[in-house]
């Protein structure tokens, strides 16, 4: 059987198809389903197991492992079965549990991934000028530049704490982004690519994040305890706020969605954009400041 990474970031098992009838998984959910498949090759009949999906990926919430009392090996899932021999299934098995890291789309020529350091990680460059940028401050100029493609004058200052940087569209040809010592300018030509660039940056740091998490038997237990640390000081930042428990949730909330495990890649990078664009845009400005630097420190690999 075939093992596969698709476009989407989930994993497809199946034979003798082009992908339209084969079994979806998450990609976090590899080593599980591995570890099902090592159990169904052990057993030498008469047993079933199910494994229910964590992520929607699929036509079906479900995969069943079934070994029949004549030996028989049966794998269903998504409305497909495949019949099996032990060989096939333990070959199956060690595929799931070496599959090479997910790669993502590379942050364009005008948007350069950097060691992080104090919250530093991506680099916007063109024209031998550069403005240095963290995680959080990357969502926002990528939604303020997204919408000022659709205008004929545009001028964003964009105030983030201590950070400050504008974001302008002087005429439907130039657009430029400064902040206090440098000025980047881009062309009609250029712009969409940096949008690109700064969302596909987003991505590539998020998914270093979560490779560190791993695939092994512990990994969900990394995951919690992170976002158990950004509960803990996101409560703190509130602090005495009326609504600081609903306020937590909900970002909480929203933080299980970016690193769970099982999440698709690319919506990985839209649900960060969202939270950023809600932090900057709906809370007090008081707590952007301190939410920005929680975030740029705990969503970037060390």
């Amino acid at each position: 059987m075939y093992v596969k990474i698709r476009q989407d970031g989930a994993l497809g098992i199946g034979r003798a198809t082009d992908g339209s009838a084969e079994i979806t998984l998450g990609y976090g959910e590899a080593h599980m389903i591995a570890a099902a498949l090592e159990k169904l090759a052990q057993t030498a009949r008469s047993y079933k197991q199910t494994y229910h999906k964590t992520t929607d990926v699929g036509g079906g919430n479900r995969i069943d492992f079934e070994r029949l009392d004549d030996g028989t090996i049966h794998i269903s899932g998504d409305r497909q079965t495949y019949v099996c021999t032990e060989e096939e299934v333990r070959i199956l098995a060690e595929k799931l549990k070496h599959l090479p890291p997910v790669s993502v789309a590379p942050p364009s020529d005008y948007v350069k991934k950097v060691a992080p350091s104090d919250g530093i990680c991506l680099v916007v460059t063109n024209g031998g000028k550069s403005i240095r940028i963290r995680l959080p401050e990357a969502a926002i100029l990528k939604t303020s530049i997204q919408s000022s493609i659709n205008s004929r004058f545009y001028d964003d200052p964009l105030i983030m704490g201590q950070r400050k940087i504008q974001v302008t569209r002087s005429s439907d040809l130039k657009w430029e982004m400064r902040d206090d010592t440098t000025t980047v300018r881009f062309t009609a030509y250029e712009i969409e690519a940096l949008v690109t660039g700064l969302h596909n940056g987003i991505l590539d740091v998020l998914m270093d994040l979560v490779k560190g998490f791993g695939s092994d038997d512990i990994s969900d237990i990394r995951v919690k305890s992170l976002i158990q640390r950004i509960e803990q000081d996101t409560f703190v930042i509130f602090g005495e706020a009326k609504n600081a428990k609903g306020l937590t949730k909900d970002i909480v909330k929203q933080t299980k969605k970016i690193l769970g495990i099982n999440e698709l890649a690319d919506e990985r990078a839209n649900r960060f954009i969202d939270l950023c664009c809600k932090v900057y845009g709906k809370m007090d400005s008081k707590y952007i400041e301190p939410l920005f630097d929680l975030l740029s420190d705990a969503f970037v690999a060390k």
